[in-house]
This record gives C-alpha cells, sequence and structure tokens, in this order.
C-alpha cells in the first residue's frame, strides 16, 4: 500500500469517526457541545518557463493547501472551551515541485497544522497547543479578495522551481522559495498564547514556544467612511535563526471595491558570521466588486522587492497579477495567477533568468 493510500485510509477513517461521534452528541442531546468537520481541496495546473524550457504541473496550491479540520466547542454563557484538529492533505505542492522533479513523492504531503485546545473568557482567550504563535499572519493581512492566488507570500505560487543560469547553461541549486519570503512571524507551533479581549478595534497578542523564544502583535480592524481597514505588526525573537524580526501588513477596502494592502519586514540574524540584514516591501492594489450574479469578481496587481533574503549580494523582484471569480452556490473559488520572479545575485559569471509562472485552479470548501 502506498504512502497516499495510507494517507486516504486514515482522512476517511478519521471523517467517518468524526460523523459517529457528532450523531451519538445529537442522540445525547449535549445542547452545549457541537463539533464541526470542516476543510477545502485547492487543485490547479502550473506551467513555469526557466528562459530555457517550460514545464506543466499538476499541483496543490500551496498558497491555501488542501486540508480538513475537526472543531468541538463547548459553551457557557461566559467562556467557551474548543479544540482544533487540522490536517494537511498536500500532493504535488506548488513550494515542492521543480524542472527536476515534477511527480514530489518525496514531500510530507500528510501534516499536522494545528491540533490545539483554547478557553475564552471575557478577559481575553488562552490557546494551548499546536496552532498560530501571536506573530503568525501579521505580514498576510489582505482585503483583496485574491489571496487565495496571491498574497505576501508571493513564493507559494511556484516556490520550488529552480533558477536557470545562462552563464553556466544550466539549472541552479536555488529555487523560488530560497529568495522570496514574507517574514510570516513565527509561523505555526507548539505554543502558550493570549489573546487580550478587543478594544476599540485593537487586540494585543503573545506566546512562548517551546524552545524558548516568543513573540507579540497587535491587530486592528475598523470602518472609517466607507473604508474598511485591517493591520497587524508583530515583534519576534528566535534563537540561533534571528535575534529580532518586525513584520507588519495594512490593508484598506473602500466600498467601491478599490481596495490596497502593504507589507514589509525586516530580520537581524542571529547565526554566527551571518552579517546579512534581509527585508522586503510588497505593494498590491486590487477591485472587487459583484459584477455577476453567481459571486463576486476580484483582481489584483502588485509587487516585491527584498534584499539579501538567502544570501548578502541577492537582489529579488517580482511582479503579480490575480483574478478570482467566486461562484457562491457551490463554495468555489476559481483563480488565475501570473507572476514573474527576478534575481540578480552580485556574483561573478552568472547570469540568472526570469521566470515566468502562471496558475490556475479552484478552491471548493466544504
Amino acid at each position: 500500500m502506498t504512502r497516499l493510500t495510507m494517507a486516504a485510509v486514515a482522512v476517511i477513517a478519521l471523517v467517518l469517526l468524526a460523523c459517529r461521534f457528532a450523531s451519538a452528541q445529537v442522540i445525547a442531546g449535549e445542547k452545549n457541545v457541537s463539533l464541526e468537520l470542516s476543510g477545502q481541496l485547492n487543485r490547479g495546473v502550473l506551467v513555469t518557463n526557466d528562459g530555457d524550457s517550460t514545464d506543466v504541473f499538476n499541483v496543490d496550491n500551496d498558497n491555501s493547501s488542501s486540508r480538513f479540520r475537526l472543531v468541538g466547542t463547548y459553551k457557557t454563557t461566559r467562556f467557551s472551551v474548543g479544540t482544533r484538529i487540522e490536517v494537511q492533505v498536500e500532493s504535488n505542492s506548488t513550494s515542492d515541485v521543480n524542472q527536476n522533479n515534477k511527480r514530489d513523492d518525496d514531500s510530507d504531503f500528510f501534516g499536522l497544522r494545528k491540533a490545539e485546545i483554547w478557553l475564552n473568557t471575557p478577559f481575553g482567550q488562552l490557546w494551548v497547543g499546536q496552532g498560530s504563535t501571536a506573530s503568525d499572519g501579521t505580514a498576510e493581512v489582505d482585503l483583496s479578495g485574491t489571496d487565495v492566488i496571491t498574497y505576501s507570500a508571493i513564493n507559494e505560487l511556484a516556490g520550488g522551481i529552480l533558477f536557470y543560469d545562462d552563464a553556466a547553461n544550466a539549472l541552479t541549486e536555488t529555487n523560488v522559495g530560497d529568495v522570496f519570503a514574507n517574514f510570516d512571524g513565527l509561523g505555526r507551533d507548539d505554543r502558550i498564547g493570549y489573546d487580550t479581549p478587543t478594544f476599540a478595534g485593537f487586540k494585543l497578542s503573545s506566546s512562548w514556544v517551546t524552545d524558548g523564544y516568543g513573540d507579540v502583535a497587535v491587530r486592528y480592524a475598523g470602518d472609517f467612511s466607507g473604508v474598511k481597514l485591517a493591520a497587524a505588526v508583530s515583534y519576534a525573537t528566535k534563537k540561533s535563526v534571528f535575534k529580532s524580526q518586525v513584520t507588519g501588513s495594512v490593508s484598506a477596502l473602500h466600498t467601491s471595491g478599490l481596495n490596497a494592502t502593504l507589507a514589509g519586514s525586516f530580520q537581524d540574524p542571529d547565526s554566527e558570521g551571518d552579517d546579512r540584514n534581509p527585508y522586503y516591501i510588497y505593494f498590491k492594489f486590487g477591485y472587487t466588486q459583484k459584477l455577476v450574479s453567481f459571486g463576486q469578481t476580484s483582481v489584483s496587481i502588485d509587487y516585491y522587492y527584498g534584499e539579501e533574503i538567502s544570501t548578502g549580494n541577492d537582489e529579488s523582484q517580482s511582479i503579480g497579477f490575480g483574478l478570482v471569480q467566486k461562484i457562491d452556490v457551490f463554495a468555489t473559488e476559481l483563480y488565475l495567477g501570473l507572476r514573474n520572479y527576478h534575481l540578480e545575485r552580485d556574483t561573478a559569471n552568472v547570469d540568472l533568468n526570469h521566470i515566468f509562472a502562471v496558475l490556475t485552479g479552484a478552491r471548493v470548501k466544504f
């Protein structure tokens, strides 16, 4: 039995077990207990050109991977206790496939995203277990409606694709994911976290991670005269990786559908002999509106500029376009993304070609 078959059997077994448990709760009449099963499949076709050859891949879109989750909640009048198990099932991820490996058989396609417990009180929310740290998502505030195909983590559209060196007439060992990053805090990890209640649109979060590092973040959401505004900023430290990292993003959406997003981060590495000062800045402009009766249409263009993401002599730039069409009755989004990746590496006898990538597909939620 292959790993994929074993994973599929495990998924089916968990789903059946969840359904059986949910039915038992209904029969028992536990009114305050609920169990929800949800998730999504996100599949597409990726076409890339590295300046030497064109390749086509059957992929899972790593901008928002295929996954399923079980959420259990117990509520009282003032408190609630919840649990979440979320598992990723990602075959041929856009972040892994490349010109030498169109079928990513060695990838960790079946992996844990979240396994956490939370306690929600009038005084805030406490989190324990594997899940989002306080800084997770602070680079990714985005109201454009096109984040399923393009957002600040621009590497995820074609992260595994290798750059081609014209000078050497060969593929390099550097891929898109090595030189484009959005430094999105500490990501998901085993942590203890706390969120304050929301005051005037602001919420403060902090977390302590198993290895002894941590982060703090501030988020805001509000409306001003027809403009919806969302923002986040975080400070994080991760021993032996970086001494400090500041990350932030802000997005504004007008009632007309016009929107704009800005994100950026800078990092102070904590590795001996690493004198880099990596940073990036990201801009996006878009329009979203219900132009057809069956769902929202969203379009956007964006630009990314980064320096020293991988080495001290790197300059990375990217321009992208995204189109997303929702089909509400099927909980489906059809999308098209186009992106150009350009890496300038100030090294003798290196002439790296641009990479052009097109990803089209669908995300179906359940």
